[in-house]
């Protein structure tokens, strides 16, 4: 970000963004460090749209163009450099605000030519503008944030996806059409409720004090349809499906198709085999399926930050003829966040996450799934993390039976009840739900199941992260 300082400062100073660039300038605890050009030196390339000049004018950032010109013959009237740092600190003291680069540009007219059919000025370029964007904005408040599709919460096939409503589909001849619209989605992981017991033998209940209280925690975070992840699209072997996506979010974006053999230019690696789709606008993907299983779709632009913060779904094709009949077929998305005590936004550049979740829920606060004793179960599992979940169930043993290559032939299924689920990968198990009871299933990375991280030493902890139970009905 760059920092808006409203003092009469002496031209030729000249900073970059610190947390995009390094080169230039850097701010570690409200301490800048400022370099001034080179004596001699009359130019000073900068990454484009990113330069910021101090003037002694009273408006002091001025954006010029992705090249800052300087005049060498006014470079003996720079402060030095102690100077210039002890009126930065006064500025700081005085509480004056900090601006994104984006707002920064716009006070002086923003960029020309901003948007798809907008061309550079400088020489040899021959790729589109497609503007600058604030690094740390959540939404922009030119554009309003549509309401879920009509179809959304209308089932549409067989698979339930925990705390997360489903995604119908309407018909334009032998076309499926799908809407998913990205934007920012605000997530209670928890709403700080006590858990629910009445699945539990009273006479089992721990009755003791507990050491970590189960606060509401609200995330701001981006997603589909209002729902984060997004919901799950399901389809058939054999068809053909249309998804417009619709761009709601402060940035650019697109959407991969996560496992899927589609066309290269419906594969939405942003960039490169499409151009992203800007703030406000709307692209269309259409291919024909002819896999079966369990995929993902996630943004396939800015992917480090998109992802973390949370812009992923399931995407399933059934069989048109299975080989056996599912009697529960659920979904669980793996994902995980950073976030700091008294912060909803999480933090994207840290390996320290705090919050893991079960489709955008923690415990308590995720669906139990309740079943009839002698179904068959089938669980799907996605990962969008960063590391990997070993996930166990309690009193049954499933098989693997496929992954996000697919199904697997049943000579090659193997049994267990822990299934390690790396990034970027999907699992799927079956079982016959034969063992009557109320039955943990969690992730066996332990702090994992602990919500923010509690202080230590702990004490007795409530249960929390990715932790459910399935409830098996006689």
């Amino acid at each position: 970000m760059g920092v808006r300082i409203v003092l009469q400062l002496t031209e030729g100073y000249f900073i970059t963004p610190p947390t995009i660039f390094g080169q230039g300038t850097t701010i570690k605890q409200n301490r800048i460090n400022i370099m001034p050009k080179p004596r001699g030196v009359s130019r000073w390339v900068t990454p484009p749209f990113l330069g910021m000049e101090y003037s002694d004018k009273r408006t002091v950032i001025r954006r010029r163009s992705p090249r800052v010109l300087l005049n060498p013959r006014r470079s003996k009237a720079m402060l030095k450099r102690r100077k210039f740092l002890k009126a930065v600190g006064t500025a700081l003291a005085a509480g004056i605000p900090v601006f994104s680069g984006r707002q920064a540009f716009s006070e002086s007219g923003g960029m020309e030519g901003h948007g798809h059919g907008a061309k550079s000025k400088a020489e040899g370029l021959i790729h589109k503008s497609m503007g600058t964007y604030p690094p740390v904005a959540w939404a922009d408040p030119k554009i309003r944030i549509s309401s879920p599709p009509p179809l959304m919460g209308k089932q549409a096939g067989q698979v339930h996806t925990l705390n997360v409503p489903p995604l119908g589909y309407e018909m334009d001849g032998d076309v499926k059409v799908f809407t998913v619209i990205a934007q920012p989605v605000k997530r209670y992981l928890t709403e700080g409720r006590m858990p629910d017991e009445s699945i539990v033998q009273a006479s089992n209940l721990f009755t003791g004090g507990m050491h970590h209280r189960n606060l509401p925690k609200e995330a701001r975070l981006w997603g589909y349809n209002g729902s984060m992840p997004g919901p799950t699209i399901e389809a058939t072997q054999g068809d053909r499906v249309r998804i417009i996506m619709k761009n709601e979010l402060p940035e650019p974006t697109s959407i991969h198709w996560h496992g899927l053999e589609v066309p290269n230019d419906m594969d939405g690696a942003a960039g490169v085999t499409q151009p992203p789709t800007l703030p406000g606008d709307t692209f269309i993907y259409e291919f024909t399926l002819h896999q079966v299983g369990t995929y993902m779709y996630h943004t396939g632009f800015n992917m480090m930050k998109q992802d973390g913060m949370g812009l992923g779904g399931f995407f399933v094709i059934h069989p048109k003829r299975a080989r056996h009949k599912i009697d529960k077929d659920f979904a669980i998305m793996l994902q995980a966040f950073a976030l700091e005590p008294g912060n909803d936004r999480p933090n994207l550049v840290t390996m320290d996450f705090n919050w893991f979740t079960f489709n955008g829920k923690v415990a308590p606060d995720i669906e139990v799934m309740t079943v009839r004793q002698g179904d068959r179960v089938r669980m799907r599992f996605g990962n969008l993390t960063m590391s990997s979940h070993p996930i166990h169930i309690h009193g049954h043993t499933w098989k693997v039976v496929g992954t996000e290559g697919g199904p697997i032939p049943e000579t090659a299924q193997w049994p267990g009840n822990t299934i390690n689920v790396p990034p970027g990968t999907t699992r799927d198990v079956e079982f016959i739900a034969s063992n009557p009871g109320v039955w943990r299933i969690h992730c066996h990375k332990l702090h994992h199941i602990i919500n923010a991280h509690a202080d230590i030493p702990m004490g007795i902890m409530p249960h929390g992260g990715m932790f459910t139970f399935v409830r098996v009905v006689p």
